[in-house]
């Protein structure tokens, strides 16, 4: 007989997903709600600094949509032309126009924090399956390249005013 639990998540987890952020070499930490890759529905909440850089993607190998739910802070989510120009840009999170973006397969598409204590979930469909090549941007730099730092700061004046 298979014995069902639930997991509650609350303050307790959520701060030490932020501390585990800011040591990490990313600068973001996620925890998963999914108990395997292989699951139908992958879930996880990602805690992000603000110099966290997500390269600009895009899921159509397999195509896949994304949402976002802005928990805490503020999150700048950029969607991208096929040239790499900002074809749209949105601030999510409590006290923003909305908390929630869902993004359709085959949007190149990005998420930048704005504060440290920025925190999301994160839901796709599964299993979980690596970018493929053909889905990273070309047009980006490489995260842990040189123009990172300065290519994160022209996707955060790209955002609409945080007032």
């Amino acid at each position: 007989m298979t014995v069902l639990t639930e997991r509650l998540y609350g303050e307790e987890d959520f701060a030490q997903l932020r501390e585990q952020s800011l040591q990490n070499e990313r600068l973001r930490q996620h925890l998963n709600i999914h108990t395997d890759y292989s699951d139908p529905c992958q879930r996880l909440f990602v805690a992000m600094q603000p110099s966290s850089y997500v390269v600009p993607h895009r899921h159509t190998s397999p195509a896949k949509s994304e949402t976002f739910i802005v928990l805490r802070g503020t999150v700048g989510i950029l969607i991208f032309n096929d040239d790499g120009d900002v074809a749209r840009s949105e601030l999510l999170g409590p006290g923003q126009k909305a908390q929630v973006c869902d993004i359709p397969p085959g949007l190149w598409h990005t998420a930048v924090a704005l504060d440290s204590e920025s925190l999301f979930m994160e839901v796709k469909v599964g299993p979980y399956s690596p970018i493929d090549s053909v889905d990273v941007a070309p047009w980006a730099p490489v995260a842990g390249s040189e123009g990172v730092a300065d290519y994160l700061h022209i996707l955060k004046c790209s955002l609409p005013d945080q007032s």
